[in-house]
């Protein structure tokens, strides 16, 4: 292997460690918070933050317009295009929140959440902060810099999470939320720039800018698109149904949410930068897409699976009697979730090789599903709004392994021989927790007790499966990445 793909596997390598450790540390950190703040606060106020948040999400889509995964994707970038993109983003940012103060008591009265205008016009601050960091943390990604973005990350969710603790504690309510995000996104900026790889100047290149824009172009329209399947149903239940169901949506989402960033986010936020580095060298490209594939079906899928398995008794155990209702929303997302950790590295690829606008393609689907899903549930329950909801996120699965078929030069029969031995593994999982309720329902046990027993025995039934049907694989991607690391 030559000495540039040796560095280059290595700095991937590298790049999965500390994205692990930013993720996993930073989220476990946020776990723990979140926990112990569904216990001080009612599901009406975290039901008026999940608003607030979703509604924020969606203008800070604007703000960033694509350009962080502009930066990471270009094979060049210079100060000139870096200094205009900053000088964009900046000018966008303060627009942004000028119009959200404006806008709020308009936003409050469409969702009758009358407490929204405030908690929106002073929350609405930090997209102006997150702004001023963009460029600085796409450098870092760009350059496979994790090892400061996990300290970052670590240090921000501790001094945060124990400001929004501290403030609950002492009556702020909703805003002990607002709190925690404010300070957050503050400790964030302030370390990206305590050692910043690039600083602001005055030359401009409107050519290389324009070059960013049309690839974030296309970044930008499937976020929002993915903002319309991720946070459409979360204003669409405060509006038809109130605060205090969207808080319940709000815990039992918050689980799969942060699984998503746990499971398979320390993948994906270094599989863009590593794959568009090797996005012209198509059977380096493939070889590394079926070693994700492999790894997240043996590792992430099953967990999602097993706490969909045990969704009803992690609600209460975690949260409290009073969230139980949320594990009928945890359930169909944990599926749901399990098929997303499979697919996304299609998204990944594509984008990789510059194919934006065919990972728009896909999210447009979805985006009409999700609608579809949301008109013909309007005035039913929640539950049946979530189920549709995650029947329509399906619809573009096939969709989505036919392009990377197309385009990344990937097997799909080679696809089902890595994933086959996990996914039937998974299901023997899943259908023996469903037993083994069953049979101890009459035991009496406590619910810590009782959740532990059924994840120890899923676990057990998967290992076994596993251990059966699929070590050869797990071993082969093993093997494989070993000597990637060896080079």
């Amino acid at each position: 292997m030559s000495s540039t793909s040796s560095t280059l596997g290595n700095k991937v390598l590298s790049g999965l460690i500390w994205s692990a450790v930013r993720n996993w540390g930073g989220r476990l950190a946020s776990i723990a918070v979140f926990f112990l703040l569904a216990r001080l606060l009612s599901p009406e106020e975290f039901g008026v933050f999940a608003a607030a948040a979703a509604v924020l999400a969606f203008v800070e889509i604007f703000v960033e317009q694509g350009l962080g995964d502009a930066i990471v994707q270009q094979p060049t970038i210079g100060p000139r295009e870096l200094n205009t993109a900053f000088l964009a983003n900046f000018v966008f940012a303060v627009l942004l929140v000028a119009a959200m103060w404006w806008g709020s008591p308009y936003i409050a009265s469409a969702m009758k959440i009358d407490r929204l205008t405030e908690i929106l016009r002073v929350a609405s601050l930090g997209i102006f902060i997150n702004a001023l960091g963009l460029c600085q943390l796409a450098l870092f990604r760009r350059n496979f810099q994790y090892r400061w973005l996990a300290v970052r990350t670590l240090v921000s969710t501790f001094l945060a999470g124990a400001a929004g603790v501290w403030l609950a504690l002492a009556g702020f309510g909703v805003w002990s939320l607002i709190g925690q995000f404010l300070l957050g996104a503050l400790i964030n900026l302030v370390l990206l720039w305590a050692k910043p790889i690039w600083k602001p100047g005055l030359s401009f290149s409107t050519t290389g800018f324009g070059r960013l824009v049309r690839y974030g172009s296309n970044i930008l329209g499937m976020r929002l698109l993915d903002f319309a399947n991720t946070r459409a149903i979360e204003l669409a239940i405060g509006a038809w149904l109130g605060a205090a169901t969207l808080g319940l949506y709000a815990v039992g989402s918050r689980i799969y949410t942060i699984m998503m960033q746990l499971l398979s986010s320390v993948v994906l936020d270094v599989a863009h930068a590593g794959f568009s580095r090797i996005a012209g060298e198509r059977e380096r490209l493939a070889q590394a897409y079926y070693r994700a594939i492999t790894a997240t079906a043996a590792l992430a899928m099953p967990c999602f699976v097993l706490v969909s398995a045990v969704a009803a008794e992690l609600c209460v155990t975690v949260f409290g009697a009073k969230w139980a209702e949320s594990a009928d929303i945890l359930a169909p997302l944990a599926l749901l979730g399990a098929v997303q950790t499979l697919q996304y590295y299609n998204g990944s690829g594509l984008n990789a090789i510059g194919r934006s606008s065919t990972t728009l393609s896909i999210a447009i689907v979805k985006v009409m599903g999700t609608g579809a899903a949301l008109i013909a549930t309007k005035g039913q329950g929640f539950d049946a709004t979530v189920k549709a909801y995650v029947l329509a996120q399906l619809v573009a699965t096939p969709l989505s392994f036919y392009f990377g078929r197309k385009h990344l030069g990937v097997s799909i029969r080679r696809i089902v021989r890595c994933v086959f031995p996990f996914v039937l593994s998974a299901a023997a999982m899943f259908f023996a927790v469903g037993a083994i309720s069953a049979e101890i329902a009459d035991v009496g046990l406590n619910p810590l007790t009782d959740l532990a027993v059924k994840i120890g025995a899923g676990i057990a039934v998967y290992a076994a499966g596993v251990a059966l049907l699929g070590r050869r694989h797990l071993i082969e991607s093993m093997q494989t990445i070993k000597s990637m690391r060896r080079g």
